[in-house]
């Protein structure tokens, strides 16, 4: 369930980013605005191009030359109450920001391992940079997270990443994600590139480091069985917009877009025998001249005139869960009454 009675500790109010391509600006996430509450998990889902990663990227400043946040507000509140808008932050205030206050783990292990230094240099690098010079105590701390997320500390330590698994390395960068205790982690599809039983030991793995140290998570996946299990609210993103975005069993149970109900009837379950899966027919809109309306409109079974000619706005149709979809009531009649099990 959400946990709206937690105090906010980022807040994102009508960002809007852009990467520079040939034929002009593409604007691939567009008037984001969502509350992350402290211990929160938000999971984002939505097909690849949607513009989650792109969000999360923007949220630490860390956009390629031809990206830019072109407009909106990225609100963080420390831990002593005070409020930093992200976007006006230096620097060196952004390079103390990153991973002591909001770390992002990546999806490729791999790549976000240096191959050429020892695990431990480069928790001493990441410790030494934001002022931690006690070598001993940074390391009895990065031992102890290895313990946590089920490595064997010492051996892992010493090692070099080509030493490691896949799933190994996946959890050196989950213990070395928060090493400084930050109050949010990004974790941009940590799951994906790892077999189903290293799946479950790290989604295992998050669960009781989020027990254990309290901090608030965004999560992306294309998984929505592993958003269903991991997260208390879901935001579905399409064409750089989140289009609704709700509590997790409200939203899986009684989704209110059309396109959350296509990624919903899209899922094969495993209570079900021999069915032929619905597919979302089209493809993503181009963002560089996106389609009047609502952008998901030429995909739409639902769509109406008015669908084709004016966006929707983001709106609370019950508490805690907002749409927008013009046709969230035929939406709604269309997912059929709850299951006995959840849809996923």
């Amino acid at each position: 369930m959400s946990v709206p009675e937690q105090p906010i500790v980022l807040s994102l109010q009508d960002v809007s980013i852009s990467y520079l391509a040939h034929r002009g600006r593409v604007q691939a996430v567009s008037q984001v605005s969502f509350d992350l509450h402290q211990r929160e998990t938000l999971a984002l889902i939505g097909e690849s191009g949607c513009g989650k990663s792109t969000l999360n990227l923007g949220i630490i400043r860390l956009l390629p030359q031809t990206g830019r946040v072109d407009r909106g507000k990225i609100l963080y509140t420390t831990r002593e109450g005070q409020v930093m808008d992200v976007l006006g932050l230096s620097e060196r205030e952004m390079r103390q920001f990153r991973w002591a206050e909001c770390a992002m783990i990546f999806q490729a292990a791999l790549n976000s391992l240096n191959p050429v230094i020892r695990v431990r240099d480069m928790v001493y690098d990441t410790a030494q940079a934001h002022g931690r010079r006690d070598r001993a105590g940074v390391r009895n701390r990065m031992l102890d997270l290895f313990r946590k997320v089920r490595l064997d500390p010492e051996r892992v330590f010493n090692a070099y990443p080509h030493e490691l698994s896949g799933g190994m390395r996946q959890r050196v960068l989950l213990a070395l994600g928060v090493l400084l205790n930050p109050q949010v982690v990004i974790l941009d599809e940590p799951t994906t590139a790892v077999d189903i039983l290293t799946q479950r030991t790290i989604l295992e793995v998050l669960k009781d480091l989020r027990e254990a140290m309290g901090f608030s998570s965004i999560f992306i996946s294309h998984d929505l069985s592993i958003a269903a299990e991991m997260a208390d609210t879901v935001a579905t993103m399409y064409a750089g917009e989140i289009v609704e975005i709700g509590p997790v069993n409200e939203l899986f149970y009684r989704p209110r877009h059309a396109y959350t109900l296509g990624l919903l009837q899209a899922v094969p379950k495993l209570s079900a025998g021999a069915q032929e899966l619905s597919s979302i027919p089209g493809s993503p809109p181009d963002l560089i001249e996106p389609p009047p309306g609502c952008k998901f409109h030429p995909r739409c079974p639902l769509a109406t005139e008015r669908c084709r000619r004016e966006p929707p706005p983001l709106v609370e149709e019950v508490p805690g869960h907002r749409v927008a979809c013009f046709e969230s009531a035929q939406v709604l009649a269309h997912s059929g009454e709850p299951a006995e099990e959840p849809v996923i």
